[in-house]
């Protein structure tokens, strides 16, 4: 065991470079394996998360799937304003149990404004770290990565813009004073300020309030049956169900998304590829060390661990490091995925150790 530590502490402190830049290969790989995967595994997690917590969308006759996107995910454009009565109307359904009126047209610097009621922060899993929820026309909240990006803080001042990017006209008559900053489970509401949609139609001088969709949850599943005949009867609405266009927008964007997965998989082969060929050709620059150990009459497995072992253990620091990345990003892998990424190191151990019997 002296002589493993003797030899580590020499490479340490004259190959430490080396040493770093095998470190450095293994990280990249570990991401570049997994990355695809994970991504696929994350887009699919929280978008299904979103789906299973709202039964129905209703929205302005137009796209079903335009509806979901720009109501759930703010990725769309709405298809336009319903009158507040169909908001009585539905709260009002004997097969509804809960509705939330989603108002949306604003931006500030092209982060979308949405005008809510008060159950939407409850419904999707909003906290509050500072201050409180909007209640009143003039008051804003902001999430938390908001607030650090844009050095904001409790008591700022805020204007929001018409349309979807900050080249709109600026509504400069209507402050907005940030009242909360929240921590929010979906990335659609992490990036997002919200407000009440009284805010929205006092933004836009509205004598009336109107809204672009309708959130809704069922009092029991067997309404998703019923619920289509209803929404047909009513004028210039439509029914979006979340469950079932997800299913529509998965095969929509599928092609997209392997195509990412198949040039990230060259990528990763490429680089784990790099990775091993590296840890080999160093493995055969210590062949002096090798044969001066073997001739001391030293047993191949100390030979092997005091030659190789220090860059073997970078390796696996690098995989470790590439994990420990993946898990505060909130990417969930695998346990196949995961031990996808011990392959180079594997397979470089497998080398040198083949490399070190014939010497």
């Amino acid at each position: 065991m002296r002589i493993v530590l003797k030899i580590w502490r020499a490479q340490l402190r004259k190959r430490w470079v080396v040493l770093g830049i095998a470190l450095l290969l293994s990280f990249i790989t570990s991401i570049l394996l997994h990355l695809p995967s994970a991504t696929q595994r994350y887009i699919y997690e929280r978008w299904q998360e979103s789906a299973s917590l709202v039964d129905v969308v209703i929205g302005y006759k137009g796209a079903p799937t335009q509806i979901i996107a720009s109501s759930l995910y703010r990725m769309e454009n709405p298809t336009g304003n319903l009158p507040s009565a169909t908001a009585e109307y539905w709260r009002k359904h004997p097969l509804v149990q809960e509705v939330c009126a989603i108002s949306l047209g604003d931006n500030i610097e092209g982060i979308p404004v949405v005008g809510t009621d008060s159950n939407y922060f409850e419904w999707f899993g909003i906290t509050f770290d500072q201050g409180k929820q909007p209640t009143n026309p003039d008051e804003i909240a902001v999430s938390t990565a908001l607030a650090m990006r844009n050095n904001l803080s409790l008591g700022a001042t805020l204007h929001s813009s018409h349309g979807s990017d900050s080249r709109g006209a600026t509504h400069a008559h209507h402050d907005l004073k940030v009242v909360g900053i929240f921590n929010a489970e979906r990335s659609s509401d992490e990036q997002a300020y919200f407000v009440t949609n009284a805010a929205y139609a006092g933004m836009h001088s509205s004598v009336k309030e109107e809204f672009t969709s309708l959130l809704m949850k069922l009092k029991s599943k067997s309404g998703l049956l019923m619920l289509p005949g209803v929404i047909s009867k009513r004028t210039n609405e439509q029914g979006a169900f979340p469950v079932f266009i997800f299913g529509q927008l998965q095969k929509q964007w599928q092609p997209t998304l392997d195509r990412a997965a198949i040039y990230g998989r060259m990528v990763s082969i490429f680089v784990a590829l790099l990775f091993i060929g590296f840890l080999f050709f160093i493995g055969m620059t210590e062949r002096s060390t090798v044969l001066l150990l073997r001739i001391k009459g030293i047993a191949k497995s100390v030979v092997f661990t005091a030659t190789y072992g220090l860059y073997i253990f970078s390796g696996l620091l690098g995989l470790i490091a590439g994990l420990t990345l993946f898990d505060i990003m909130g990417l969930s892998l695998s346990l196949m995925n995961a031990g996808l990424g011990l392959l180079p190191l594997v397979v470089s151990t497998i080398l040198l150790y083949i490399n070190l019997n014939k010497q």
